[in-house]
């Protein structure tokens, strides 16, 4: 199933929301929560909130109830917008949101009034529009949620600051192939969907929002809508080239002019594979909720196999060792970025912030390097750098190889303690065929890891599992398959 928003209704069902919080009382720079599924309506609060000086918060929905319940009082949340398809989890948060600012989404909840109150305000222009701002929490995969809270935005017009990125990306690629609707393909809670439907949409784009992933679905929606550009995550790209060759060839894919592609490592043979097929419309794009924004062309890739992008003339990117000081061309080391002066900080976690920062630079925790022309790759995670007898290990390089297997569907590393080592090197893998010969197939990944990556960089031990645990925009989680590995083959001695 696929909703389709016209441009056109965008401003006017937003107009209508801004006048609704203005009755309500909702202060400038107010929050507004929202726990949404991909939907008209998450649009409509989106543009709603930021061009009437208000914050708006997406809420994971997949979160547990206590995390929802944290992040509406820490983001100190004075409107509530919640799905009828969540009802239980709004019911047990409501207590946070007076009354009158709690409202359901495609039915009624108990104690919310209806979102369709918006039709009884008009949905004339604005008469003084104000830039917002999005504060984004963390999934919560490792302790509770974490608030990105961005600087005070300035008195000025709409859009914000985050939007405005989404926008100024597709209009330098795109230029005057910018005609042409945008598909939703990811959850609209994260970042990146939300910054480039809006951006597309502020170009004048309608947006095609797809409630739930189906690779072949998103096929048929390009071809059928004729998509000029979309937002997808490696793990999508990686499910769109596992479809059968002739499953692929059904479909005209021609009007696509742009697919942004980030949040996660790409490994470098599925991307050719993708550009081979679809043409050199893939753009990459390094950075996060906190900042940063480096991003690389097709072209340019194909020249610079691995990289995110160059920084821009006016971007500073710097790798600092454990020590402090600059590494080396062509050395990993902490990425920082130069802090401007709109600097973000994570809510009521000093700490955290601070730890964040270096100076007057700050880093979103990836270890990488810059090459002699000052292109950025990137290693891995700090926080999942494996060491090993002293050498340290990135993870992303040696999944990149696994996934370049013919009968990998999914796959990760950690590492595992060890009392001779330290740590060593453990792979979970998902198979895109579970009845093979599980002691062939571990066999032939063996020898197709030796023949590609450094003794000390192969797994010592090589686990078929039948599913891996991923968030919806791609992402492993690393944290949750580490834990189940340690507990499991710590000292390994095989």
């Amino acid at each position: 199933m696929a909703i389709k928003v016209n441009n056109s209704s965008i401003q006017k069902n937003a107009n209508q929301f801004a006048r609704l919080l203005d009755a309500a009382d909702v202060p400038t720079r107010g929050v507004v929560a929202a726990l949404l599924p991909n939907c008209s309506e998450f649009v409509y609060c989106l543009r709603g909130a930021t061009w009437s000086g208000r914050t708006f918060t997406p809420v994971n929905w997949h979160l547990k109830p206590m995390d929802v319940a944290y992040i509406i009082e820490n983001s100190e949340a004075r409107v509530f917008v919640a799905h009828a398809d969540f009802s239980e989890v709004a019911q047990s948060v409501a207590h946070l949101i007076p009354p009158e600012a709690r409202f359901s989404v495609g039915g009624d909840i108990p104690g919310f009034r209806s979102f369709d109150e918006c039709l009884g305000y008009s949905d004339d222009e604005l008469s003084q529009p104000l830039a917002g701002s999005i504060m984004m929490y963390t999934s919560g995969t490792t302790g509770r949620p974490k608030g990105v809270k961005p600087a005070t935005p300035k008195v000025e017009p709409p859009p914000c600051m985050a939007t405005k990125a989404g926008l100024m990306m597709l209009s330098s690629y795109l230029k005057d192939n910018a005609e042409g609707p945008h598909l939703v393909a990811a959850p609209l809670y994260h970042a990146a969907p939300i910054t480039y439907a809006e951006g597309a949409a502020l170009l004048g784009s309608d947006v095609v929002i797809m409630e739930k992933w189906d690779a072949e679905e998103f096929l048929r929606l390009v071809e059928k809508e004729t998509i000029c550009s979309t937002f997808l995550v490696p793990t999508h790209i990686v499910r769109l080239l596992q479809l059968p060759e002739e499953t692929r060839a059904k479909y005209d894919l021609s009007s696509l002019k742009f697919i942004c592609h980030g949040a996660a490592p790409i490994s470098k043979a599925v991307k050719r594979r993708a550009i081979d097929w679809l043409g050199p419309v893939l753009f990459e794009f390094y950075g996060g909720t906190e900042g940063g924004g480096i991003s690389i062309s097709s072209t340019e890739w194909l020249d610079h196999p691995g990289s995110v992008g160059k920084p821009r003339p006016d971007q500073a990117v710097y790798i600092i060792g454990d020590d402090g000081s600059p590494c080396a061309t062509g050395s990993p080391g902490t990425i920082y970025f130069q802090a401007n002066e709109n600097r973000f900080e994570y809510k009521d976690d000093p700490q955290k912030t601070a730890s964040a920062y270096r100076d007057d630079k700050y880093t979103l925790g990836d270890m990488g390097y810059l090459d002699e022309e000052g292109y950025l790759y990137i290693c891995d995670r700090q926080a999942d750098t494996i060491i090993s007898g002293g050498v340290n290990i990135f993870p992303a390089e040696i999944e990149a190889v696994l996934q370049e297997h013919p009968a990998v569907r999914d796959c990760c590393v950690v590492g595992v303690k060890d009392d001779e080592w330290g740590e060593k090197v453990f792979s979970a893998i998902q198979l895109l065929d579970n009845t093979v010969d599980a002691d062939a197939i571990r066999q032939d990944i063996e020898q197709h890891c030796r023949a590609q990556l450094a003794g000390f960089q192969v797994p010592r031990k090589f686990v078929f599992e039948l599913t891996l645990p991923r968030t919806e925009t791609g992402k492993i989680k690393r944290g949750e398959i580490r834990d189940q590995y340690r507990s499991l083959y710590n000292t390994y001695s095989g």
